[in-house]
């Protein structure tokens, strides 16, 4: 990946954005502040919001309406490759469970996304990314035999390896238990940070995304309830707005905002 481009084009901004299926607009009218490198979004919101959707229209796989500019391109005039170099999907659904080996896989996601480095060059990033994940012992593991969370690895690890600039996860900690949520979590925060990235996680844990994300996404009733900082905008009228929810937020111990839910709302 090469970070020599100038960052005001590694923004991603989105104006008047409508997003959903032919018959069906999911969220409309969205117009986001100017994502700038570094930095992890959380999307978040109740089922069926369109937090999915978004991510596909993002990642090239559903048609949109306006604009979404990223590294200065207009998203829908990407070629093929270009998505492929700039941009990192992972979908809820895990990769297959084949007689593959997990390094097979992982060899020809970064293949197919970095044309441009050596064999050995893809061999340092796979096993950079496996040690980074904490997953070495399931390299040569055919994914037949893992449990759903362990393919939920490496399906995130066919990601990172290829360095993208664009991060686009959806619920990537959804099948794993809570050690393998937080080194995940942490380990995206660290790529996002080190790679200069821009990475949005939809995700339906409040607190891991407090915990780790510089900025929420909050979806409601089909369109962007607010964008901001956690402080800024995780406010008890949100909570409600977004999940009919009585909540609130505190500090606990070590100064991280956590949100406590009283009860569901009449």
């Amino acid at each position: 990946m090469s970070n020599s481009h100038d960052h005001n084009t590694m923004n991603l901004s989105l104006n008047n954005v409508n997003v959903g299926y032919k018959r069906k607009p999911v969220i409309t009218n969205i117009n986001l502040p100017t994502v700038i490198p570094g930095s992890l979004v959380a999307v978040i919101g109740s089922n069926a919001v369109g937090k999915s959707t978004l991510l596909k229209s993002l990642a090239g796989q559903l048609k949109y309406e306006g604009d979404i500019l990223f590294h200065g391109h207009s998203l829908s005039a990407m070629t093929h490759r270009q998505r492929m170099e700039r941009i990192g999907y992972l979908p809820q659904t895990l990769p297959q469970a084949t007689t593959l080996i997990a390094y097979e896989l992982v060899y020809s996601a970064c293949r197919a996304g970095c044309e441009q480095l050596t064999n050995s060059e893809v061999e340092e990033r796979i096993e950079a990314i496996f040690e980074r994940l904490g997953i070495r012992d399931l390299a040569l593991m055919k994914m037949q035999e893992m449990s759903g969370g362990q393919r939920q690895m490496i399906g995130l690890a066919q990601v990172l390896v290829r360095q993208t600039n664009l991060l686009l996860l959806d619920e990537p900690t959804s099948a794993l238990d809570l050690h393998w949520q937080l080194n995940v979590l942490q380990t995206i925060r660290e790529e996002t940070h080190a790679n200069n990235a821009i990475a949005f996680v939809a995700s339906h844990d409040l607190n891991l995304s407090l915990r780790f994300c510089d900025q929420l996404l909050i979806l409601a009733n089909g369109k962007v309830l607010a964008m901001g900082s956690p402080e800024q905008v995780l406010t008890p009228e949100n909570l409600r707005n977004a999940y009919g929810i009585e909540g609130r937020i505190e500090s606990c111990s070590k100064g991280f905002p956590i949100v406590l839910t009283d009860r569901a709302c009449a």
